[in-house]
């Protein structure tokens, strides 16, 4: 006659199997993100794969990070990187949410057409409804900034490639510089994934630092939220020679977000 498992048994059974639960499902998580950020990391280098195309069409110039330009259809301003931009009103000079789904068409950016697709512009771990999580270099010279009184040589030398001057068109339009003006250029980041209503940032440009970036803003909300840490802790970046990584917060240094790097010394 066939024996029968006892309860005893049937326990230690599910036990077993709860306890390789436990250990693998973990595993099996962090397998998944690894994934996650490969994609990503794959997405972003084929971002910063377009801008060094864009340049070798354009004499080593960089475009505009945003530039006043009219469109029949669509909001009166381009940007770097193309999304529906006329899902929302007008603040402060720029047009349209990108952490919002897209409502109409969308209006083409300048590095569009090196782009394969609009899915290259998705981050695999970003929520859903958002249009990208990925955001430009967007320091200016004109800015202002505490770390300007206690190193006034900074003043008006601090911007990224993209963005060197606010021309002050009502519709915010930024003046670019060649790529050759980019001191250091594996150690100058031109763009990041981002928690931002717009693709471009310049959010830790005001505040007094130089290797250890604060971690709130004015009013006590986290900074990381500009440097939005989709990935175990980490953020993927594309940097000015076209290497791509993924970035602590708390590794960033202020010289990483400027062209010139001589005048912090």
């Amino acid at each position: 006659m066939r024996r029968a498992f006892t309860l005893i048994e049937l326990l230690v059974v599910i036990s077993i199997i709860a306890i390789l639960a436990a250990i693998l499902f973990p595993v099996f998580a962090q397998a998944k993100a690894s994934a996650k950020q490969a994609v990503c990391l794959s997405n972003m280098r084929q971002i910063g794969m377009a801008t060094k195309l864009y340049l070798g069409d354009n004499d080593d110039n960089y475009f505009p990070v945003l530039r006043h330009e009219d469109m029949p259809g669509f909001a009166p301003q381009t940007t770097w990187i193309g999304y529906d931009n006329n899902n929302a009103p007008e603040a402060g000079g720029i047009y349209g949410l990108v952490f919002k789904p897209a409502k109409n068409p969308v209006r083409p950016g300048l590095i569009d057409p090196y782009l394969k697709s609009d899915a290259i512009k998705r981050c695999p771990s970003m929520p859903s409804e958002y249009q990208m999580a990925i955001t430009f270099n967007g320091w200016y010279s004109e800015y202002p900034s505490d770390f300007y009184t206690t190193h006034p040589q900074a003043q008006a030398q601090e911007y990224g490639p993209a963005s060197v001057h606010n021309t002050g068109d009502p519709i915010l339009t930024f003046t670019p510089t060649n790529d050759s003006a980019v001191e250091e250029t594996s150690n100058t980041i031109i763009a990041w994934e981002h928690l931002a209503s717009v693709p471009l940032c310049n959010f830790l440009q005001k505040y007094d630092w130089m290797n250890s970036p604060p971690k709130l803003d004015d009013f006590g909300n986290p900074l990381v939220d500009h440097f939005n840490l989709l990935h175990r802790g980490g953020t993927s970046t594309i940097w000015d020679d076209g290497h791509v990584k993924r970035m602590a917060f708390g590794n960033l240094k202020r010289p990483m977000f400027s062209c010139n790097k001589s005048i912090y010394q």
